[in-house]
């Protein structure tokens, strides 16, 4: 090979990688420029989503309040006065909240966070005429306490529909007669007399289901709305001994699909002796994960198991002996990195 072949091979060569390393260069850049500009919008849109729901808050506070207030006070005055019973005061109820709201509403949407959280008054929820199932059932129980009923939100952790779907769902329970609870859910039009407990496991396979009062989880209703439960009793051990106080997260999988049932709206826990009754429902080719949660030291242990019902299952042994660290651990972890960084560079500072 003559010098001049050798010479025009280097030349094209270097060429090639500096348009190469341009390329790169240039498409860093582009990403940089395109990361930058969506936390721009995202930031934006914050600023203007919070913006307008304060705004939109402050024309109810000032302008709609008080007459929503009076619209709900004559409202519950006008259902007490045609009903001769509780059973027609909870029909009148959710007869008013399906002709009066929730055919003429929107849902919440994700991009609704902020303007679905800065309050939770039913009153709002008319203001804005928007409401999922959680904004329904705290419109039905206000107008119930307006009536004189006793009432309570029941919710699910989440469900699995017949089309592989998950979702999450609330309504409210009745105290009737001062006796027997029954179901009144304004968005599936069910009400007394009518028994609409087993209604839900029609459609859905659910988690576990319970009562709340006064926002604080007060009783298992799962057997009311499940035809097929079993009750099983998680015990959370380490080397053998007990370990008390801790969270436990569960999963129902189905054909492919999973949804946590426990953990987040459902929440659960291990007693002083380390164990937690738990009532699940038993469906065909449904299995269930069972996580234990020790939130106790500086780090997390955890411990998990896989289930299938039906079978009289009884107790169910969980060790929980794998670390990992908590969120806090890692926040504190991430201070000292940059504390000593900082640090670190102030002292070759001083060096030079």
């Amino acid at each position: 090979m003559d010098f001049k072949n050798w010479f025009t091979q280097k030349r094209n060569s270097i060429s090639s990688r500096l348009d190469h390393q341009s390329f790169c260069k240039t498409g860093k850049f582009l990403l940089r420029c395109a990361v930058f500009g969506i936390v721009i919008i995202m930031l934006l849109y914050l600023i203007y989503a919070t913006i307008y729901a304060v705004c939109a808050y402050a024309i109810y506070s000032h302008y709609a309040a008080e007459d929503i207030e009076a619209y709900l006070s004559k409202t519950s005055e006008e259902i007490l006065l045609k009903s001769s019973n509780e059973t027609e005061i909870v029909q009148n109820i959710v007869n008013w909240e399906l002709r009066e709201f929730v055919l003429t509403s929107e849902r919440f949407q994700i991009q609704d966070l902020i303007l679905r959280g800065i309050s939770t008054k039913p009153s709002w929820y008319l203001f804005l005429n928007k409401g999922n199932c959680g904004e329904l059932g705290i419109v039905f129980e206000d107008m119930a306490n307006r009536t004189g009923l006793t009432c309570r939100k029941v919710a699910i952790n989440g469900f699995i529909d017949l089309e592989g779907h998950t979702e999450n769902h609330a309504w409210s329970e009745v105290l009737l007669n001062g006796t027997e609870w029954v179901v009144a859910d304004s968005g599936f039009n069910f009400y007394p007399p009518a028994d609409h407990y087993f209604n839900y496991s029609e459609i859905w396979l659910l988690g576990p289901v319970y009562a709340f009062e006064d926002g604080a989880q007060v009783e298992d209703r799962t057997a009311h709305y499940i035809p097929n439960t079993e009750r099983i009793i998680v015990m959370s051990t380490r080397g053998g001994e007990a370990i008390p106080n801790c969270s436990i997260e569960i999963e129902m999988n189905n054909n492919g699909k999973s949804q946590r049932v426990v953990g987040t709206t459902i929440k659960l826990k291990t007693n002083e002796s380390g164990l937690c009754p738990v009532t699940l429902g038993v469906y065909d080719n449904t299995s269930y994960t069972l996580r234990i949660i020790d939130l106790k030291s500086i780090y997390q242990y955890e411990g998990e198991t896989g289930i299938i019902l039906g079978n009289n299952t009884g107790e169910i042994k969980i060790e929980v002996d794998q670390p990992r660290p908590n969120a806090a651990s890692a926040v504190f972890i991430v201070l000292i990195i940059t504390t000593l960084c900082i640090w670190r560079h102030i002292l070759r500072k001083k060096q030079i």
